[in-house]
């Protein structure tokens, strides 16, 4: 069968001594690995789980997490990653609404784990001692044989960001989700020789991904452990370990660029760069090639219910604005509000339908009629057009669109011209109420470090590079803005705040 456990079984088989994972004090073989795996899978089943069940993971980024992954595969059982930084509140609705029979968590979250009230799962912490432990210690390291797991079943309930309401489970099967990373592999020519460096949270779908395409294909995989981004202690372990391969996100790829500028960029031998979950600003984009011009720099545009649904191979000074092209066995359809295709060149909601898109969400039927065409298009609210040749051009989310006298403003077109200036790291643009208007733009902006940014220099070049009805009517130059755990602002949180500091400015 073609699932998540049986890709694990296969390369053990093949590979076996080869170092499947590096952490900063740790390295698991691609057969310690599997026997990881398979302790966790028979711990499971000893402790009365069974096919189906869910096992809630609230774990750091570590081997294991990525055992748990794996085990719970090898068991026929649905993964539920849980995203670190939620609070009590939001984690008891994530296990709650996955009906979570076992949660395995790391003992740093024990606090946050007993403010949560209404929390009916057995809890296990990964510890040195501990009946979970204990359990592991003594279970078999054979494959598993009390169940048979099939390619369509489901493997996993991710949690989306929740932009707008309650997070929603996305459910992706093991066919699905290894199609995903095969056809990654196969687009950007990864291959076992290499090594990837994993950095982005592994209870993202982005990140899991990429750990998972790395070790179905006997890739080592660097994975980094710390809490906190360190510039430099990326670049040495990355030089360390002779890394080819890894995926950022546009924020994180800022801090490497700068970082990258005051070393010997001779000695890192990246070969394949990858970004997602946000735009890539086009400054940013030829800062990367300019520091690494012999590497190959792709956009990646995807979802938790897409996986990846587009890839663009970057080029220095060219085109802008593009995720590029739809992969392989993916159909792109933009459609508008009475879901009729648009012509070329009209924006529109972006839906895709593939082997690789979610069947649902979990227990959700009302979303599911909303996200799904009859002929089983998904959307997720993006906005975007498709140029002649067939590129996909995103203009933002449906939900973040911004309303000026009748006029649309997509927030993204405006943090463009603001990531131009070379002195700001971090930028979000959102609509406020306004009584005359009905919407204005805000932007809130945050200097890189040891800069100034000038109130006065971004507004002269809004002005040059946009219409009076984009223009931010206000410019805010913050010391921080709330990011989330991939790497983004979290846009709502920014005008939230934003908003409040208007209510009670004596405050500020």
């Amino acid at each position: 069968m073609f699932t998540v456990g049986d890709a694990l079984t296969r390369i053990a088989r093949q590979q076996g001594t080869k170092t499947a994972l590096i952490t900063e004090d740790f390295t698991l073989s691609f057969t310690e690995l599997n026997e990881q795996a398979n302790r966790i899978a028979w711990t499971l089943h000893d402790n009365g789980l069974q096919s189906g069940d869910r096992v809630a993971l609230l774990l750091p980024n570590g081997w294991e997490m990525v055992a748990c992954y794996f085990g719970i595969a090898k068991a026929g059982m649905m993964a539920v990653p849980l995203n670190v930084r939620w609070t009590a509140s939001e984690l008891e609705y994530a296990i709650q609404d996955a009906q979570v029979s076992v949660l395995i968590a790391d003992p740093a979250f024990e606090p946050v784990l007993r403010d949560c009230q209404r929390v009916n799962c057995s809890i296990y912490y990964i510890e040195e001692h501990g009946k979970w432990q204990d359990d592991l210690n003594h279970a078999s390291f054979d494959e598993p044989d009390f169940c048979v797991v099939d390619e369509t079943d489901d493997w996993l309930i991710v949690y989306t960001s929740g932009t707008t309401g309650r997070p929603k489970g996305a459910v992706r099967n093991h066919l699905g989700t290894l199609l995903v990373a095969l056809s990654l592999v196969m687009q950007f020519g990864i291959t076992p020789q290499q090594v990837g460096f994993a950095m982005l949270p592994l209870f993202h779908v982005n990140s899991m991904l990429f750990v998972l395409l790395s070790v179905i294909i006997g890739s080592t995989c660097v994975v980094y452990t710390k809490r906190s981004v360190h510039p430099r202690d990326i670049l040495r372990q990355m030089t360390l370990h002779r890394v080819n391969y890894t995926m950022l996100v546009p924020s994180l790829w800022t801090v490497l660029a700068d970082a990258m500028a005051s070393v010997d960029q001779s000695s890192l031998a990246l070969e394949i760069l990858l970004t997602s979950s946000a735009p890539f600003p086009a400054s940013l984009r030829d800062r990367i090639m300019a520091c690494l011009p012999h590497a190959r720099l792709y956009d990646v545009y995807g979802a938790t219910e897409y996986g990846a649904a587009t890839v663009y191979q970057h080029t220095l000074h060219g085109v802008e604005g593009t995720v590029g092209y739809p992969v392989m066995g993916n159909d792109l359809r933009i459609l508008d509000e009475q879901q009729s295709p648009v012509p070329t060149g009209v924006v529109g909601e972006v839906y895709v339908r593939g082997l690789t898109v979610i069947k649902g969400y979990w227990r959700n039927p009302m979303a599911n009629a909303q996200a799904f065409t009859n002929d089983g298009y998904l959307t997720v609210g993006d906005m975007g057009y498709l140029s002649d040749d067939g590129k996909l051009f995103l203009v933002d989310r449906k939900q973040d669109l911004i309303v000026v006298a009748g006029e649309n403003v997509y927030p993204s077109e405006v943090e463009d011209v603001l990531w131009e200036h070379p002195s700001v790291g971090l930028a979000t643009v959102f609509g406020v109420p306004d009584a005359l208007y009905g919407e204005r733009v805000v932007a809130m902006v945050m200097p890189k470090a040891n800069f100034v940014v000038s109130q006065d220099e971004l507004s002269e070049l809004c002005q040059r590079k946009l219409a009076p009805y984009k223009r931010p009517y206000r410019i805010a130059v913050v010391s921080q803005l709330p990011v989330g755990p991939a790497g983004k602002v979290v846009r709502r949180q920014a005008r939230t705040l934003y908003l409040e500091q208007q209510a009670h400015p004596s405050e500020e």
